[in-house]
């Protein structure tokens, strides 16, 4: 890959636009900056160098020879591979050819910035899903395969169905923290406090002494002690309360939604001499009753059990059919022409809600065009 070119991948066109915006906002000019995905597979081909006149290369192949030219032979052999898968499961990958190291620094930062993908934990996280790590198959080796057939060998073309794992994992959501701290509160009592004084009296006395009062005629001393009571504090705890702490373990149910996808394997009957061109012509010129069996099929699968009814699509894929063989419309991409279908299926059914019949318009459409 040249010097300054820097490549990020988005996972649908509108962040890659979004990221597009502030390149330019960045003061990166426009045409240095490319943008590769199945909806935009005319522009990757006049980006790739690719040849108008190569009209039998598939999608895959333009892509895949895109990616080849941009990181050549010197780079990382899984880096083009990497790429090409990724716009072939629905990525966008955004091209910048900077004209200094300082502009490409710069818009590797705003594409990071933007929410550019890791290109190698993802083509990780395919090859953990079952991706070999492969390209697409070019347009020589599926020569080969058909030659192989006509020899008398087999093809074997695996029918591949998502299936819907759900696990389990653990996350802290919260909790509580308890703590341990004292704290004083004043208190109050009375209490009775009793005191004990000496109390000396004279009185004046005449009469004779008695043997007694000879008896204590002598020395002597008498003491008297005066007491007091004082308040005497004491603590004793007491347990009031208990805080106790546990865990509850409950269960509920929930219900996981989820998409998966599975591959279909349509078969065409070819006449002798018969091409996908052929098919495609005469797909546009056959009238919408030959293919009621197509809108059946379609709609026992997608819409039988909501209950609605057949003859309530049946107007929705016949408008997709006519949609293709528009010449306003030929050559485009579905992203491209939904807003003007959108309108002229709303003018001619007043009252049809669009989002309830666009999957039928566009199965149609994408079957008649080729693009299914």
């Amino acid at each position: 890959m040249a010097k300054n070119t820097v490549v990020g991948v988005f996972d649908n066109s509108a962040e890659a636009d979004h990221a597009i915006d502030d390149l330019v906002a960045a003061s990166i000019a426009r045409v240095q900056i490319q943008v590769t995905s199945n909806e935009r597979a005319t522009a990757t081909s006049e980006v790739g160098g690719a040849s108008r006149d190569s009209e039998h290369e598939g999608l895959g192949d333009r892509i895949s020879h895109f990616f080849g030219r941009l990181f050549g032979k010197d780079d990382e052999p899984n880096e083009a591979t990497y790429y090409s898968e990724a716009v072939r499961r629905g990525s966008a990958v955004v091209t910048v050819n900077a004209d200094s190291e300082q502009e490409a620094d710069k818009a590797a930062d705003i594409l990071d910035d933007c929410g550019a993908v890791d290109i190698n934990e993802r083509a990780q996280e395919w090859r953990q899903s079952g991706w070999a790590g492969s390209p697409q198959t070019s347009t020589a080796s599926r020569a080969d395969e058909a030659a192989l057939v006509r020899d008398g060998g087999e093809k074997v073309i695996p029918v591949v169905k998502e299936e819907l794992q759900v696990g389990k994992r653990r996350r802290e959501r919260g909790g509580v923290r308890i703590y341990t701290h004292m704290e004083e509160a004043p208190v109050e009592q009375n209490v009775r406090l009793r005191e004990e004084h000496a109390r000396v009296e004279r009185r004046p006395a005449d009469r004779p002494a008695s043997e007694a009062d000879l008896a204590a005629f002598n020395e002597g001393t008498i003491e008297v002690r005066e007491t007091v009571e004082e308040p005497v504090v004491a603590k004793k705890a007491r347990v009031v309360e208990e805080v106790v702490v546990a865990k509850e373990t409950s269960e509920r149910t929930e219900k996981v939604s989820d998409a998966v996808r599975r591959s279909k394997v349509d078969v065409d009957k070819l006449d002798a001499g018969t091409s996908r061109d052929t098919l495609k012509k005469s797909a546009r010129g056959a009238t919408t009753d030959e293919y009621d069996a197509d809108y059946r099929t379609h709609w026992q699968s997608n819409y039988a059990r909501s209950g609605d009814a057949y003859e309530d699509y049946q107007p929705a894929y016949r408008y997709g059919s006519s949609l293709a063989n528009d010449e306003r419309y030929r050559n485009r991409s579905w992203t491209d022409i939904e807003t003007d279908a959108r309108r002229d299926w709303e003018t001619r059914n007043p009252g049809s809600a669009w989002d309830r019949f666009k999957a039928a318009v566009r199965h149609e459409w994408e079957r008649v065009t080729g693009r299914r």
